[in-house]
């Protein structure tokens, strides 16, 4: 014979039982209010951009294209109308941009016009250039901003668009952003060929470059290495987003192969990073800035080197890298006058 339950049982479980039918009714409108959230009414969404229309449309010559080689097309900022001065972030446009590069800028107006290279700016990850100043100087002057501080709106431009790429507010004023250790992805061996590959992480620059297990890899004057701090020193010339050429011997033929510096989130970087990674797209040059502000604009890497802004239309800076899910950086107005100044000479 089964005996009775006690009657504080009998109500622990009633109350048990409401308590998860109510925590179930209450994931069930969660779920409900989280699908029929409408995102054009969200920070980042068409409705609060739409706000910043006006400011968009006074300020829309500021923000230009770039073209290198008939080729690659990525964003860029007229700095200077007068003077027909741009800029744009140079490893977006691939491998390292030289003099003897042809380019091309996207005005305002959907003009096309040649331009030619000023400098470029490691260290910045900045490439200058100069449009002929009789096809700019008609357009406004460019405001700059007399100051940028936390908590201020700022508005991301895009080219051809009447709402922002963009809104965001600045989190922290320009700091130095310190340098990631760069990942390239080889395994290398000691042999009596040389420094013979012994395998390529999926995914990472030295991959997609088409190195693979038992290329022997050369120095500047094609001779097998032989030691693996040499390679060592070689590589660490080089910071996430750098393109180099590396030289291997690949069936007794020599081969070169263009490689991008990248980062491995596995090994390199530590976990609190990895998790603000996840759920975005970040640039592949994102550290390294000798002078950088933060703002949380959620801005896909494709439109960096694109004018940075406030609501008076002043110019910021430009933007320079999605360094991670809610950090984007802008380098400031009065920092790109002066790296302009340095590579000119």
């Amino acid at each position: 014979m089964t005996s009775a339950l006690p009657q504080s049982v009998i109500l622990f479980r009633f109350t048990l039982s409401i308590t998860l039918l109510g925590c179930s009714a209450w994931f069930s409108q969660c779920s409900w209010a989280e699908e029929s959230l409408d995102m054009t009414l969200s920070r980042h969404g068409v409705a609060l951009k739409s706000a910043f229309r006006d400011v968009v449309a006074e300020v829309s010559h500021y923000t230009i294209e770039v073209e290198i080689n008939e080729t690659t097309l990525v964003p860029g900022t007229l700095l200077d109308p007068a003077r027909g001065i741009c800029v744009t972030k140079a490893s977006s446009l691939g491998e390292v941009a030289e003099e003897d590069d042809l380019f091309r800028c996207h005005l305002a107006g959907d003009r096309w016009v040649g331009c030619d290279f000023v400098g470029y700016s490691k260290e910045h990850d900045l490439v200058f250039l100069k449009c002929p100043p009789a096809t700019t100087r008609a357009l406004p002057a460019v405001k700059p901003a007399s100051e940028a501080k936390p908590g201020q709106w700022i508005i991301s431009l895009e080219y051809g668009s009447e709402l922002p790429a963009g809104v965001g507010v600045i989190g922290a004023t320009p700091r130095q952003i310190p340098e990631t250790e760069g990942f390239v992805g080889l395994v290398v061996d000691q042999s009596d060929e040389g420094l013979k590959v012994s395998s390529v992480q999926a995914n990472s620059g030295a991959a997609r470059a088409g190195l693979k297990a038992g290329d022997v890899i050369l120095d500047e004057q094609k001779k097998p290495l032989d030691k693996r701090n040499s390679l060592a020193s070689f590589l660490a010339e080089f910071q996430p987003g750098d393109w180099f050429v590396l030289q291997a011997l690949r069936d007794g033929e020599p081969v070169l192969f263009n490689v991008r510096v990248g980062t491995s989130w596995d090994s390199v970087i530590d976990r609190q990073a990895m998790m603000n990674r996840f759920g975005s797209d970040v640039s592949e040059r994102r550290s390294g800035f000798p002078s950088a502000l933060q703002h949380d604009t959620l801005l896909h890497p494709r439109h960096c080197g694109g004018p940075l802004v406030n609501i008076e239309g002043e110019l910021i800076g430009i933007n320079i890298a999605r360094a991670g899910r809610t950090d984007t950086l802008a380098i400031p107005y009065a920092e790109l006058l002066k790296v302009l100044k340095e590579v000119s000479r």
